[in-house]
């Protein structure tokens, strides 16, 4: 499919031309394991250095995956803006040893629509890809919204993250307006007016429900897990020391799993 065929191409240039902060490579866990990665990560700054009140007040949350499959444990860590919505993102990732995180370079989405990252969650669709390389790479699919004025923007996005870059691709977008339900007291409604595919073409509405579909087109289509947790829950850890924090980050891990595998010493 030539879309996926672009996107592939683009991030294959955008890691050659960037120095990543992260160094990149598969990680082999039988040589220090997760739990190794679990107790560096309970006593790194990244985490114990974090500003719960600020935090606490834009209501974050922190998740620990493994995104990209390659044995590198990430921390996460998502704010809500002045917005309303959960855009203000920070990601490490493990290295090679497990010696430290090291944060994830975080490529701009086209067009400025950043991802509703907090969303990942249970039973989201996802999809593996084998390239060319016999590597396998992960997508995880997205549906952000974005209020622009009066009116609401629905994105369907699919996320990945490969080589220390975490990148964001649009398939396509749905605008409308928003209004309290007559029928459902409390509740607003979304009408949807306009549909357009990633580069802004207006396309119909058959079109727009499977775009995902057709801009990966040759991925094998699967789900995963993410186990979000509210930062104070992180705070309170920290005030019980490592022990309390590698509790509350192994909490998160657990909740973590992409198609039918469970990560080693997830559970």
């Amino acid at each position: 499919m030539r879309q996926r065929t672009t996107f592939a191409r683009a991030l294959a240039v955008l890691t050659a031309a960037l120095f990543v902060a992260a160094p990149v490579g598969e990680a082999n866990p039988q040589l220090y394991g997760y739990g190794r990665q679990m107790a560096m990560m309970s006593k790194s700054p990244v985490v114990t250095g974090i500003d719960f009140a600020e935090a606490a007040s834009k209501n974050a949350r922190f998740c620990v995956s493994d995104m990209d499959g390659n044995g590198r444990l990430e921390f996460c860590l998502v704010k809500m803006d002045e917005t309303g919505l959960y855009r203000e993102l920070e990601c490490y990732e493990a290295d090679m040893e497990g010696e430290g995180l090291y944060p994830v370079v975080i490529r701009e989405p086209e067009r400025g629509l950043w991802p509703g990252i907090n969303v990942m969650g249970n039973k989201m669709p996802a999809y593996r890809y084998i390239n060319g390389s016999h590597r396998e790479e992960r997508y995880y699919h997205i549906d952000t919204c974005q209020r622009k004025g009066d009116r609401y923007l629905t994105a369907q996005q699919l996320v990945s993250l490969m080589d220390g870059i975490l990148s964001t691709w649009t398939a396509a977008t749905e605008e409308g307006v928003c209004a309290w339900s007559e029928s459902r007291p409390g509740m607003l409604t979304f009408t949807p007016e306009t549909y357009r595919d990633g580069n802004g073409n207006e396309i119909d509405r058959e079109t727009y429900a499977h775009s995902v579909g057709t801009y990966i087109g040759g991925a094998e289509k699967t789900d995963a897990d993410f186990r979000w947790l509210s930062v104070t829950e992180l705070e309170k850890a920290v005030a019980l020391g490592d022990g309390g924090i590698r509790e509350a980050l192994q909490k998160s891990w657990q909740g973590y799993r992409f198609g039918g595998d469970v990560p080693s010493g997830a559970t």
